[in-house]
């Protein structure tokens, strides 16, 4: 992971951020384009994931996220820094049009003027790119499993992953990391066990008769 973000970053600071807040949210590929300053919070260091950036047979548009649901998910100190960097560039970036940042403006846009945001498809082929560079067999909808599975691992609770990820309960989630919540279950089973009071049983004498129930 940390090869594939610094090879990321090395190519462009927006495709690097695009990857790093992929691999931070757990959001699905369109979840993570739609974004605009609004759903932005750094003063609470919070993410509003509302909408999604699809292909329909019309062409691209902007619907409601896969579940219907509105979610918000907490971002750490570092990834607030990011995101304050990237607006700073994007405000540099449209001034040189003689144009503002609103909260409408895209976070990620391949049009100078940053009035439409990128295409899914486009970023999952230049992610397949950037990992056969690297010679790693990955692909851009990994980066949803990659959070996932780093959060379980971690002992974060079924439920708030679910919630990151924006599945409709922990079901959708038990049947695709199934592995990972076993082993997080594991974990437990040894930290209870360890925390628990050492029993002293009593030596029972060979001609000892016990108790009737």
């Amino acid at each position: 992971m940390a090869r594939i973000v610094e090879a990321a970053w090395d190519a462009a600071a927006e495709w690097g951020l695009y990857v790093w807040l992929s691999a931070v949210l757990g959001a699905r590929r369109g979840e993570v384009v739609a974004l605009q300053w609004e759903d932005i919070d750094l003063t609470a260091g919070v993410v509003r994931l509302d909408e999604n950036y699809v292909r329909v047979p019309g062409g691209m548009v902007v619907k409601d996220t896969k579940t219907h649901q509105m979610r918000r998910v907490s971002i750490d100190p570092p990834t607030v820094e990011l995101l304050r960097q990237h607006r700073a560039d994007c405000v540099e970036r449209l001034a040189l049009l003689g144009l503002t940042v609103t909260d409408r403006t895209w976070l990620f846009s391949a049009t100078p003027d940053m009035s439409r945001p990128r295409d899914p498809s486009s970023l999952t082929r230049r992610y397949a790119r950037l990992v056969a560079k690297l010679d790693i067999d990955t692909g851009l909808k990994e980066l949803r499993h990659y959070s996932a599975t780093e959060l379980l691992t971690a002992g974060v609770d079924l439920r708030t992953v679910a919630g990151r990820l924006g599945h409709g309960d922990g079901t959708t989630t038990l049947r695709h990391y199934a592995a990972w919540v076993t082993a997080a279950d594991e974990g437990a089973a040894g930290v209870i066990g360890g925390r628990m009071p050492v029993v002293r049983r009593p030596q029972r004498n060979a001609g000892d008769v016990a108790e009737p129930a």
